[in-house]
């Protein structure tokens, strides 16, 4: 089981919402923050690119992963279901793999990258059940970062890919692309808090950059200073370069930046709104 971070939409698929509920007194649009809802079995990533779970049945029920909280409890059935939206379960993949003589990269890590096990024997095998360029691949030289990393099943230690020869191929998964879309700061750009307001950086503000800008939800905020909804990306980094005499500013893990004043780029997830201008509204006046 899970909890619901934030109030959360129902899907049939990527683009239809339905009701949730199993008889007509029960049925319901949406999860409401800190509910806790029962999911069935791993994601699965739909023709979007979103992943969602399934939380309910016998007919479509998803929610989006993002709109969860961490794993409390799960309910997996011994079959594996499919959605015809979905391309990929996450618990569909599985390989065997063999430890060659790879001086320095036959290392089991952790998932945020650390060695945990060194110089593992050559010959050694691991069943294993994803293949990724993880989030923390950019830690490691980019042969090894780019070649991915295999998790080792029933854990969530990975090891190189570089440093093993698999008995069959698994589709690679890049971390990134499949939960972040990308922005880039065409201007320079200010930074806003949840409740539409200016955060407040003595006139300071993110430097126009070329870099390409992690952003996990696109979403209508109201903005009290101009009486009206505006579209914004929700920044996952917390600093960035900025203007003046300052080298960097710290904006929090709860920042956004206007859709209007950057560019997304064509990378990663496509985002859509999550919520209505409509919908905002009403959030800031209650």
């Amino acid at each position: 089981m899970l909890t619901s971070i934030v109030n959360a939409y129902i899907y049939r698929t990527s683009t239809q919402r339905t009701p949730y509920g199993m008889t007509a007194s029960s049925k319901k649009w949406k999860l409401y923050k800190g509910e806790t809802v029962t999911t069935y079995g791993g994601y699965y990533t739909f023709k979007n690119g979103k992943h969602y779970f399934k939380v309910g049945g016998p007919r479509k029920q998803y929610v989006r992963t993002y709109n969860l909280g961490p794993v409390i409890g799960t309910n997996t059935p011994s079959t594996t279901n499919k959605s015809n939206n979905s391309t990929t379960n996450a618990n569909a993949e599985e390989a065997t793999v063999t430890v060659q003589n790879a001086a320095g990269l036959a290392n089991i890590y952790d998932n945020q990258g650390r060695a945990i096990q060194k110089n593992i024997k050559a010959g050694t095998k691991f069943v294993v059940d994803r293949f990724e360029v993880t989030s923390f691949a950019d830690q490691f030289p980019p042969t090894a970062a780019d070649s991915g990393f295999y998790r080792i099943k029933g854990t969530d230690t990975w090891i190189p890919a570089l440093a093993v020869t698999a008995n069959k191929k698994l589709v690679k998964h890049d971390y990134n692309n499949e939960h972040y879309g990308y922005i880039k700061f065409i201007n320079d750009t200010d930074v806003y808090n949840a409740d539409g307001t200016m955060q407040n950086h003595n006139g300071t503000k993110i430097v126009k950059q070329g870099g390409h800008i992690k952003v996990d939800k696109l979403v209508y905020i109201w903005v009290p200073s101009e009486n009206k909804a505006e579209l914004f990306y929700h920044l996952v980094g917390t600093k960035f370069y900025a203007t003046g005499n300052v080298d960097q500013i710290e904006v929090g893990n709860n920042a956004y930046v206007k859709a209007s004043d950057v560019e997304f780029i064509n990378q990663g997830l496509t985002l859509t709104p999550s919520n209505t201008p409509e919908e905002a509204q009403a959030a800031a006046k209650k």
